[in-house]
C-alpha cells in the first residue's frame, strides 16, 4: 500500500492529514487572512519551504554549541556526504587575536586541526519541522550510508540523500508501532530495515519507498527491537531484542510473495545480548574469509564471535569485567597489519569494550582455513566509554560518558584530539533497553546498563562519525592533511602548521587522510606544501612585524629548522636571512644556526652570513661554543684571514688545526706552529696552567688520530692522504730539530717536549701506533727501532727524566717486546739499569716518590721486562728498597705465601689488608706445607695483628685457624693485656655472628678459657661481665662464682646465685647495694633523675618474681617483704616525703600483689609506724593502686572464665547436632546373612549402627559391635594404625500391636517400608569433672 509520499507527490494520504490536524472547514478565511491555495500541500513540500527566519540560524545554532569563550565559525565546509549549507565547528578552534602563538613543538596547541564537526543544516531544520508541524515526533535513530535514515519517536523515517533533501517519510500506518528503535541499510543502499520499540521490524524498498515486509512474529512479542543488522547476504539479516536474545532473518519470495523465516542463534536465558555487529566483507571482495559470515555479539558478561555461514560454530569467547552501568561496545575494521615475516596482509580487526578498556583481536584464516582471532593490543583510557567507531584504519574515536570525543591513534595509544559535544543533546536509547513500550518486561541488568545507551544514534560510516542530536544533526570526519595545514594557516597558527607539515614529510604525523601515493612521492608533496607555508609565514608574517623579538625568538629557530630539515638552504641564506636587519634578530638567526653546526647538518654556509657568525659569537664571548662550530663547517665557507686572527689570539687550537688540515690539506703545520708554545711553557719549570694543559693534551690527541688515519678533532682523512700523512707526522715527531731551531737546541725536540709533558700518555700514543699495518712492515719495523733507540738516548743517557719516566719508558719497552711480531733489538744492560736506578735510594725518599719508583718498578715486571734478571738478586733489591708489593708479587711466583704476610704487616699503607689476604689464602690454597707455613706465620705475628684488628684477628681464627687456639693462648699467657685483647676480638666476633651457620656449636672453648676471658673482663672491662655471663654459657657457675666474688663484684654474683637457685642469698647482695644506693639519694639533690636507684629497684623485683616461681607461700614473703621493708625504712626515718620512694614503693606492691596475698600485703603496711599514726590520706596512693590491680585481675579472671564457657557451650552444641543427626543404612541387607531386611516379619527387629552397617537382630545375637568394624579394627591394630572406637548404636524394634504383618515387594527397601521406623538415642554425656 502506498503510505509514503514522494518528493513532489499530489496529496497528503488521510493518515498524515488527519496527523497534521488541520480543520479547514472551520477556519474563517478573511478573518485570519488566510490566501487561497488550489492544491494542499505534501509534507515534503512543508519541510523544504522554510522560513529561515523562523528556524534556527546557523550562528544561533553554532552559539548554542559553542563554549561562551568560543568565538563563530571561520566558513562553511563541505563533507563528503554532500552537506550543503551546512557549518564546520570545532571545540577547540577559536581566531586568533595576536599572530604570536605557543612554540611549534606543544601537542596541546594543535588541537582542533584534526576532526572538522559540521552541522548538518538542512536535516536538522527539516528534523525540527517535522517535529513541529506534522507531530512526527523527536529523533530517537538512525542509520548512515550514501544516504541518511531518521526515526522518531511516533514511528515516522525520514530518508535523506547526499544533498540533505528529503525523499522519503516511511512508516506512516495504522498500526501502532511505537518509536523507531533501529534502521540499518543493505550494502547498496537499495533497502532499508526498521526496528520498533513495540516489537516490529519493517523492510523498505528505498528507491520507491515501498513497504516490502512486515514481520511481527520473528522474535519473542513484548520485547523492544534493539538491533537490526543487514550482511553481507542480501537475504540474510540479524535483530536483537531487549530480552537479550538474537535472530536470524532469512528472507524469501515464493510466488511472488514476500516472507521472512525466523532462527534464534542466541537466547537471552544464556546472557543478554545488548549489542550485535557483522562483518561485512563486500569490500574486500578477495579476502580469504569471502562466503563466511561472522557476528560479534556483546552481552554483559562476555564477548561471543560465531560463524552462521557456511555452518554454525561459535569462534570466539572473551569475559568482559566491568561495573554494571557499563555497556560493551562492538566495532569492525579492516587493518593493513605488518606480520613477522615482514610482509603485510589485510585483516578484519575487531575491537570491543566496555567501561574502560578497548581490546583488538585480529581475525585471520589459518592453513587448515580455520577461522583465528590473534589479539594485538589493549588500551585503557581514564573516562567511561559510551561509544568506540573506527574513523580509519590506525583512528579510532571514542565517546564518553561526559559526551567529550576523544580522537585515538590506536598504534600508539596517544590521545590525539578531544572534542566538547556536551551541547548537541544526544540522543539516548534508555527507553528501549528498559523496556517502556512493552511494559517494562526487562531485567534489571538490562535496565541499568541501557541508561546511557547510544548504538543507534553515534555511528561511524568511512571516516565520518555521525551524531543524532535532540535538535540537531552533526558530522564529525578528518580532514584530509591538506585541509589541516590550510585550517591552521587560516587560523594564523602558522608554527603549528609547519610542524604538522614536517610531521607529514617525515612520515610520523597520526590520523593522515588524502596524502597516497609511494612513499618518495608522499615525501615530495608535503615537501612542496611545507616550503610554501614557510614562504608565506616569512613574508606575511616575520617581515611585516616591527621588531617583535618575543616574536622573533620563537620564530626564528623554528623556521631555521625547517629549512635544514627541508633542505632548503636558497630559502635559509636569502630570504629568511635577508629578511632582518636588526643586530637582535639576526643575532637569533645566528645563535639558531648551532646545532645543526654542531650535528653536521649545516657543513656548508654562506661566507658572508658564516663572517656574521664569527663575529657575533666573538662578541658574546661564546669562544668555546665557536670553536666547536668551525671544526664542523667546511674551510670554504669561512673567512680564513678572520677566522686564523681570531683563533690565535683566543688560543682556538683545534679551529687552527682544522683550517690547516681541511683548508690547506697540511698535517705537519699545526705541530710546528703550536709546539714552540708547549715548549716555552715547559722551559719555565713552572707549573702548567689549564690551557697549556689543554693545548698539550690536543697536541697527543691530534698526534694519535693522524698516525692511526683519523682526521681531528671530527671525521676521517681522506683515502689517498692516509699514507702521507701517516709518514709525514712520524718524520716530523722524530726529527733532529725543528724547522727554525737556533744553536742551543736540543735534539729531537718534539721528541723531548712530550715526553716531559706527559711520558706514560705519549708512549701510550705510540704504542697505539705501532699496532697500524704500516709499522709492521719491513720499513715500518725499522722505523720503530729507530724511534725506540732514540728514546733510550734521550731519556736513559740524558737527564732530567724522574724515576717514573724512565720506569714508563722500560715498561712500555718490555710490552713491545712480549709481542709476537716484534723483532725490536734493545741491550739487557739497559734493564738492569733500569732495575738498579728505581730502587737505589728509594727508603730516603718521600712516601709518593717511593710508590712512584714501586709502581713503574711493578709495571716493569708485569711486563715481562725482567724474565732474564736474577730473581732472587731482584727480591733482595725489592727488599732493600721496601717494595713490598714487588716482594708480593716475587713471593706469590715462588709460592712461598707465608712470607708474603710479612709484606703486608711491614707495609704500613697496606697492613689493614692482612686479613683479606689471610682470608683469601686459607680459602684457595690448602697444601699442607704450605698451609703449615702459614699457620707458623700468624701465631709468631699474632701480636702485630691484634694490633691492627683484634676481632678481624678473632675471625680469621675463628673461621679458618680455630685449630691454633691452644698455641696462640700459650704465647700470650705471660701478656695478660694482649691476652685479653684477643679472646675478647675472639668473644666478640663470635657473638655478633652467632645466628650465621651455628657459630658457637661450631667452635666449642674449653670452660678454662671462657672463665679466664671472665677473670680479664673483670680485670680491665668490668662493665661487660654481667652481659656476658647472659649471653654465654660455656663457663662452670661455682668457677665463675668465685671469680666474681674475687673482684667483689656485686651485681654478677647475684646474677650467678640466682642462676645456681640461690635467690635469697642473691637478694641479700643487691639489697644492701639498694641500701647504699638509697643513702646516696638521700645526700644528694631531691632534683635527680635517680636513674641508678630506679635501675636497681627495677632488677630487684625482677628478681623476686623469678624467685617467686618457684617458692612457697612463705618464700615469697621472704623476698618481697625484705625488699618493701628496704624502701619503706627511709621514709619513716626521714620526715616529709620522699617521691622517688613512694613511686617505687608503689611499683613494688603492684609487682607483688601477684605472688603474695593482700591481707598480708595490708597487715605488713597497716603495722608500719610510718603509716600507723597516720591518715588515710598517707597511704590512699598505696592503697589505690593495689584496689586497682586486684580490679583488673577480678576482670581478667571473668574475662577468662567467659571464654571457657562460651567454648564448653560451642562444644556441647556440635557433640548435640552430632547426636540429633539422622541415619542410613549403607545397603539395605544383613552384612552376615546377606538377606535383604525388607523381608522381616513383625516379630522381628533389625539393628543399625552408626557406621551404617545393618544386622538383623537375631544374627547379631548378644554382641553389641558391628562386627565388620570390630575387624577392620583388629587388622588395623595389626598394621599399627590407630582406630576410632565406636560410639553407640541405634536399636530397632517395631511394635506387634501398631504394625500390621504384610509382605513387601522387591522393589521396596527398608526405608520405604511403613513398619520401619528409627529409633534414636543421643550418646553417653561425656564427663565434664576436672574440665577446669
Amino acid at each position: 500500500m502506498a503510505d509514503v509520499a514522494g518528493v513532489g507527490g499530489a496529496d497528503l494520504s488521510e493518515n498524515v492529514v488527519g496527523s497534521l490536524n488541520l480543520e479547514i472547514e472551520e477556519l474563517d478565511d478573511a478573518e485570519y487572512n488566510i490566501p487561497p491555495v488550489e492544491h494542499t500541500p505534501t509534507l515534503e513540500s512543508i519541510l523544504h519551504d522554510l522560513d529561515d527566519r523562523a528556524s534556527l540560524s546557523e550562528d544561533d545554532m553554532s552559539n548554542c554549541l559553542l563554549p561562551t569563550a568560543e568565538g563563530g565559525f571561520e566558513g562553511s565546509e563541505t563533507l563528503s556526504l554532500g552537506s550543503m549549507g551546512s557549518r564546520s565547528r570545532s571545540s577547540s578552534e577559536q581566531r586568533q587575536k595576536s599572530t604570536r602563538l605557543a612554540t611549534h613543538n606543544n601537542p596541546t596547541q594543535q588541537t582542533g586541526s584534526i576532526l572538522r564537526h559540521v552541522i548538518l543544516k538542512g536535516i536538522s531544520s527539516q528534523l525540527m519541522s517535522a517535529s513541529e508541524r506534522i507531530n512526527a515526533g523527536m529523533p530517537t535513530a538512525m542509520a548512515a550510508t550514501t544516504m541518511i535514515a531518521v526515526g522518531t519517536s511516533h514511528g515516522l523515517v525520514l530518508l535523506f540523500d547526499a544533498s540533505q533533501t528529503l525523499r522519503w517519510c516511511l512508516g506512516a500506518t495504522e498500526q501502532d508501532q511505537g518509536s523507531v528503535s533501529s534502521l540499518s541499510f543493505n550494502h547498496d543502499c537499495t533497502r532499508l530495515l526498521a526496528g520498533y520499540a513495540r516489537g516490529h521490524i519493517l523492510m523498505f524498498d528505498v528507491q520507491n519507498g515501498k513497504i516490502l515486509r512486515t514481520m511481527v512474529d520473528v522474535h519473542p512479542p513484548g520485547t523492544a527491537v534493539l538491533h537490526v543488522k543487514f550482511t553481507d547476504l542480501p537475504t540474510l539479516a540479524l535483530c536483537s531484542d531487549s530480552g537479550g536474545s538474537v535472530f536470524e532473518l532469512n528472507f524469501r519470495r515464493t510466488m511472488g510473495i514476500r516472507g521472512c523465516d525466523s532462527k534464534c542463534l542466541f537466547s537471552g536465558s544464556r546472557g543478554e545480548v545488548c549489542c550485535i555487529e557483522p562483518l561485512l566483507l563486500h569490500p574486500l571482495a578477495s579476502h580469504p574469509l569471502q562466503g563466511v559470515v561472522l557476528i560479534a555479539m556483546a552481552t554483559l558478561s562476555k564477548i561471543i564471535v560465531v560463524s552462521i555461514r557456511p555452518r554454525m560454530q561459535v569462534i570466539f569467547t572473551h569475559p568482559l569485567h566491568s561495573t554494571p552501568a557499563a555497556l560493551p561496545l562492538i566495532t569492525w575494521q579492516f587493518v593493513i597489519i605488518q606480520m613477522a615475516d615482514a610482509s603485510r596482509v589485510v585483516d578484519p580487526v575487531l575491537a570491543f569494550a566496555r567501561e574502560s578498556t578497548v581490546y583488538f583481536f585480529q581475525v585471520s584464516v589459518d592453513a587448515r582455513s580455520k577461522v583465528r582471532l590473534a589479539p594485538l593490543q589493549k588500551l585503557t583510557v581514564p573516562y567511561i566509554l559510551l561509544s568506540v567507531h573506527w574513523l580509519n584504519t590506525r583512528t579510532l574515536a571514542a565517546f564518553d560518558t561526559l559526551e567529550q570525543l576523544h580522537l585515538l591513534d590506536v598504534r600508539t595509544q596517544e590521545e590525539l584530539e578531544v572534542l566538547d559535544l556536551s551541547g548537541v543533546g544526544l540522543v539516548y536509547g534508555t527507553s528501549h533497553f528498559k523496556g517502556l513500550c512493552t511494559g517494562g518486561n526487562v531485567s534489571k541488568a538490562m535496565a541499568l546498563a541501557g541508561e546511557r545507551a547510544c548504538y543507534n544514534s553515534v555511528v561511524s560510516f568511512g571516516n565520518q562519525m555521525l551524531i543524532l542530536g535532540t535538535k540537531s544533526f552533526h558530522v564529525l570526519t578528518i580532514r584530509t592533511w591538506n585541509e589541516r595545514l590550510n585550517h591552521l594557516v587560516k587560523q594564523g597558527r602558522y608554527l603549528d602548521a609547519l610542524a604538522l607539515g614536517m610531521a607529514f614529510y617525515q612520515d610520523r604525523a597520526k590520523a593522515v587522510v588524502g596524502l597516497k601515493g609511494p612513499k618518495h612521492k608522499r615525501k615530495e608533496i608535503a615537501h612542496d606544501k611545507v616550503l610554501e607555508i614557510l614562504n608565506t609565514y616569512i613574508e606575511d608574517i616575520l617581515m611585516a612585524s616591527d621588531g617583535n623579538m618575543e616574536l622573533y625568538q620563537e620564530a626564528i629557530p623554528a623556521c631555521v629548522e625547517y629549512s635544514i630539515e627541508l633542505e632548503a638552504t636558497d630559502l635559509l641564506f636569502g630570504r629568511l636571512w635577508d629578511a632582518f636587519t636588526d643586530t637582535d634578530a639576526r643575532g637569533i638567526y645566528l645563535e639558531s644556526l648551532e646545532p645543526w653546526l654542531l650535528n653536521d647538518r649545516l657543513q656548508t654556509v654562506r661566507p658572508d652570513v658564516m663572517q656574521a657568525f664569527v663575529r657575533h659569537y666573538e662578541q658574546q664571548n661564546r669562544l668555546q661554543a665557536l670553536e666547536a662550530c668551525l671544526v664542523h663547517v667546511e674551510v670554504s665557507s669561512l673567512d680564513v684571514h678572520q677566522v686564523m686572527s681570531l683563533c690565535w689570539a683566543k688560543g682556538l687550537y683545534d679551529a687552527i688545526i682544522h683550517v690547516h688540515n681541511r683548508g690547506l690539506r697540511d698535517y705537519v703545520a699545526p705541530i710546528r706552529e703550536l709546539m714552540p708554545l708547549l715548549q716555552a711553557a715547559l722551559a719555565t719549570g713552572k707549573q702548567l696552567s689549564d690551557n697549556q694543559i689543554a693545548l698539550g693534551n690536543k697536541l697527543l690527541v691530534y698526534i694519535s688520530c693522524c698516525l692511526a688515519g683519523r682526521a681531528y678533532p671530527v671525521g676521517d682523512i681522506p683515502e689517498d692522504d692516509v699514507q702521507s700523512v701517516k709518514h709525514e707526522v712520524f718524520k716530523c715527531l722524530t726529527c733532529l730539530h725543528s724547522k727554525d731551531a737556533d744553536d742551543n737546541e736540543s735534539p729531537y725536540p718534539y721528541l723531548r717536549a712530550f715526553l716531559h709533558f706527559d711520558t706514560r700518555e705519549f708512549l701510550n700514543v705510540l704504542a697505539l701506533a705501532f699496532e697500524e699495518p704500516e709499522f709492521m712492515s719491513e720499513l715500518g719495523l725499522r722505523q720503530v727501532q729507530r724511534l725506540v733507540d732514540i728514546l733510550l738516548l734521550v731519556m736513559v743517557q740524558g737527564d732530567g727524566y724522574s724515576p717514573s719516566q724512565v720506569g714508563s719508558l722500560f715498561t712500555f719497552l718490555a710490552r713491545q717486546l712480549a709481542k709476537p711480531w716484534c723483532s725490536l733489538h734493545v741491550e739487557r744492560q739497559l734493564f738492569e739499569q733500569v732495575v738498579e736506578f728505581l730502587t737505589e735510594g728509594s727508603t730516603s725518599s718521600t712516601m709518593g716518590h717511593h710508590e712512584e719508583r714501586q709502581q713503574a718498578l711493578l709495571e716493569l715486571i708485569r711486563a715481562g721486562g725482567l724474565q732474564h734478571y736474577n730473581q732472587e738478586k731482584l727480591l733482595a733489591q725489592a727488599l732493600k728498597a721496601a717494595f713490598y708489593r714487588v716482594c708480593e708479587l716475587l713471593y706469590e711466583q715462588r709460592h712461598e705465601y707465608d712470607k708474603i704476610l710479612q709484606c703486608y704487616l711491614k707495609d704500613p699503607l697496606r697492613r689493614p689488608q692482612v686479613f683479606s689476604y689471610l682470608r683469601n689464602i686459607l680459602l684457595i690454597y690448602t697444601k699442607a706445607e704450605e698451609r703449615v707455613r702459614i699457620e707458623s706465620q700468624v701465631v709468631e705475628n699474632i701480636k702485630e695483628l691484634l694490633d691492627i684488628d683484634a676481632v678481624r684477628t678473632g675471625q680469621i681464627v675463628t673461621l679458618h685457624l680455630s685449630q691454633l687456639l691452644p698455641s696462640i693462648i700459650d704465647k700470650l699467657q705471660s701478656e695478660p693485656p694482649i691476652l685479653f685483647q684477643f679472646l675478647q676480638g675472639l668473644f666478640d666476633y663470635r657473638d655478633s655472628h652467632s645466628t650465621v651457620g651455628h657459630m658457637k656449636e661450631d667452635l666449642e672453648l674449653d670452660p678454662h678459657l671462657v672463665e679466664q676471658y671472665i677473670e680479664l673482663l673483670c680485670q680491665y672491662n668490668p662493665d661487660k661481665v654481667y652481659s656476658f655471663l647472659v649471653s654465654n654459657e660455656g663457663y662452670r657457675l661455682d668457677q665463675a662464682l668465685q671469680i666474681v666474688k674475687k673482684h667483689n663484684s656485686i651485681e654478677n654474683t647475684a646474677y650467678l646465685l640466682e642462676k645456681t637457685g640461690d635467690f635469697q642469698s642473691a637478694l641479700n647482695l643487691l639489697l644492701t647495694k639498694l641500701d647504699v644506693e638509697i643513702q646516696q639519694t638521700l645526700e644528694a639533690s631531691e632534683n635527680g633523675t635517680h636513674t641508678a636507684l630506679h635501675d636497681l629497684a627495677t632488677q630487684l623485683m625482677g628478681l623476686c618474681q623469678r624467685g617467686s616461681a618457684t617458692l612457697d607461700e612463705n618464700g615469697r614473703r621472704g623476698m618481697w617483704f625484705p625488699l618493701l621493708e628496704s624502701l619503706m625504712k627511709p621514709q619513716r626515718e626521714v620526715h616529709g616525703k620522699l617521691p622517688v620512694l613512694q613511686e617505687l614503693t608503689q611499683q613494688l606492691l603492684t609487682s607483688m600483689s601477684g605472688y603474695v596475698s593482700l591481707p598480708a600485703i595490708l597487715q605488713v603496711i597497716l603495722k608500719d609506724p610510718a603509716y600507723k599514726d597516720g591518715k588515710f590520706g598517707d597511704i590512699r596512693e598505696l592503697m589505690m593502686g593495689m584496689l586497682s590491680n586486684s580490679c583488673y585481675e577480678e576482670t581478667l579472671l571473668q574475662t577468662t572464665s567467659r571464654l571457657l564457657s562460651v567454648d564448653l557451650h560451642n562444644k556441647l552444641a556440635r557433640l548435640m547436632s552430632d547426636c540429633n543427626r539422622g541415619l542410613s543404612p549403607r545397603n539395605p541387607i544383613c552384612a552376615l546373612c546377606r538377606k535383604p531386611l525388607d523381608t522381616m516379619k513383625a516379630t522381628e527387629s533389625a539393628i543399625l549402627f552408626r557406621c551404617g552397617h545393618c544386622y538383623h537382630a537375631q544374627c547379631m545375637k548378644s554382641q553389641i559391635h558391628c562386627c565388620l568394624c570390630i575387624s577392620s579394627s583388629a587388622i588395623g591394630k595389626n598394621a599399627n594404625s590407630e582406630i576410632l572406637p565406636i560410639r553407640s548404636s541405634t536399636l530397632y524394634s517395631p511394635s506387634p500391636s501398631q504394625v500390621e504383618p504384610r509382605t513387601l515387594s522387591a522393589s521396596q527397601g527398608l526405608l520405604h517400608s511403613q513398619e520401619f521406623a528409627l529409633k534414636l538415642a543421643p550418646p553417653p554425656i561425656p564427663d565434664l569433672e576436672g574440665l577446669f
